[in-house]
């Protein structure tokens, strides 16, 4: 072994950051043996690009058809910072000698910077490297990379809160040319039209089998569309479409009828479309099918569907509004911090085995105290992206409930983000650091409740009151235990 390099992040080992945040670490570098160089220096950028390859019809010189394989290709360069931290850029050969050495690195992530994605055709990748000149050599480079997510909150458009309903029918070919049956009818119902990864999208189907046509299954899917597109040697589109989730309802038999109220939960996945990246966009369909033989054809109903990073109030909680109040509108319960899981699809551009964490909200957690989410992950950020003059909810009189463990959480860590006073505006985001002056400074978690508390980055509905706390010596009434 010759060099071996490990870059871990400060009070952050997951690596997930909101746009706009500060990305701050070591990269710790180990040699066995003394090596020859220009200097090192460490890289933190964003960048999308695309790239693939098809056959192609040309003209060769003689004016003849030919054909060939064309690769198509793009690119965009969100921000990159560079910090010689040893030697010089350019300068003189100087020797490393063997030995360990520890580079502290900080850059802040621009607040427009795209949400990481990993897909076929295409990336939107956010890395720090570190990389080291060597002379008259390729140069050694260690890569790491790291979640950014770029907020969006799905309560800020109106239409996000609408339902969707949709009737289909059928008439098979046997059925119309008998003229004795009917078709087969669909009806579609789906609460709201936006969803966060973790939630449940709650359904209503009611399959009329009316014909002579045996319905094996019901199904609903959630479709996922990325359109990649090339800027070299010209612009052209590439279209994937996977699927992410699906539920199997039940058969309805011929002659028939048969209702469903399920539900079908959505995994960790890419957010709808990817603000400011020209390059790879993304889009969801809420699929309906009643699936027959072949010959006949499905009957299909079709939803677009928007995911989000932050969900709607209304579709948060199962129930629906807690409460609701005369001349106002309804009351809802505080939106649980997410947990970041892994993205649910292994789709990868072509060697990057880098898996982005999407934020994943579980209807049935808690809200914990202080201000870590789930197993201690980071809340959203206090920066400027989210309305800053929302007070947090006073805490209750009782101890908050604590936060349930589930099957599929990660380790916990002590990130600690940016603090928010709630008693005074929030201050302004600094700006970017300079990487020369870098520092290694750990940050301290109070251990504590009181102390800063983060805010979570959405806005309160402008009727919520919190339930006032009962007064000294009276029963408690119904609230937190």
């Amino acid at each position: 072994m010759a060099s071996k390099c490990t870059i871990t992040f400060d009070n952050n080992p997951m690596g997930v950051y909101y746009a706009g945040q500060t990305v701050s670490g070591v990269a710790e570098l180990i040699t066995t043996r003394p090596k020859t160089i220009r200097s090192i220096y460490i890289s933190v950028c964003g960048h999308a690009e695309t790239r693939w390859t098809e056959n192609v019809t040309k003209q060769d010189t003689e004016g003849k058809p030919q054909k060939t394989i064309e690769t198509f290709s793009g690119s965009e360069l969100y921000y990159s910072s560079e910090n010689h931290v040893y030697g010089q850029s350019g300068g003189v050969q100087i020797e490393l000698p063997a030995g360990k050495y520890a580079f502290p690195f900080q850059a802040t992530i621009p607040p427009n910077a795209p949400t990481s994605f990993n897909g076929s055709w295409g990336q939107v990748q956010h890395e720090v490297a570190l990389v080291i000149d060597r002379v008259m050599r390729y140069d050694n480079k260690f890569k790491q990379g790291y979640t950014v997510i770029s907020p969006y909150d799905l309560n800020l458009n109106p239409d996000h809160m609408k339902p969707f309903q949709k009737i289909e029918e059928k008439t098979f070919c046997w059925s119309f040319c008998c003229g004795n049956k009917g078709p087969m009818v669909m009806h579609v119902k789906v609460p709201f039209s936006a969803y966060a990864p973790g939630q449940k999208i709650r359904f209503n189907v009611v399959l009329d089998n009316q014909s002579d046509v045996h319905c094996s299954d019901v199904k609903v899917r959630l479709m996922k569309k990325v359109n990649f597109t090339s800027r070299n040697p010209e612009a052209k589109r590439q279209v994937v479409e996977v699927k992410v989730a699906d539920n199997h309802c039940g058969e309805v038999v011929k002659n028939n009828k048969a209702e469903f109220n399920e539900y079908l939960q959505i995994p960790s996945t890419t957010p709808t479309s990817l603000e400011n990246c020209s390059l790879i966009k993304v889009s969801y369909t809420l699929k309906f099918i009643a699936k027959v033989s072949r010959i006949h054809g499905d009957l299909i109903i079709e939803f677009p569907l928007t995911i989000g990073t932050v969900p709607l109030y209304a579709s948060a909680n199962d129930q629906g509004p807690v409460t609701t109040q005369p001349g106002s509108g309804p009351i809802y319960k505080p939106l649980p911090p997410p947990m970041f899981e892994e993205d649910v699809r292994s789709e990868q551009f072509e060697d990057n085995t880098f898996r982005p964490r999407y934020p994943v909200f579980l209807s049935d957690a808690g809200i914990p105290a202080g201000n870590a989410g789930p197993n201690n992950q980071p809340l959203p950020p206090s920066n400027g992206i989210y309305p800053s003059n929302i007070a947090p909810a006073p805490a209750p009189a009782a101890p908050m409930p604590s936060t349930p463990q589930h099957n599929n959480s990660i380790p916990a860590h002590n990130y600690t983000p940016s603090p928010a006073a709630a008693s005074s505006p929030a201050p302004p985001t600094p700006s970017a650091p300079s990487l020369n002056n870098a520092t290694a400074r750990p940050t301290t978690t109070a251990a504590t409740g009181g102390g800063n508390v983060e805010v979570l980055g959405f806005s309160l509905p402008p009727d919520y009151e919190p339930t006032p706390a009962p007064a000294p010596g009276s029963k408690p009434g119904i609230g937190w235990k």
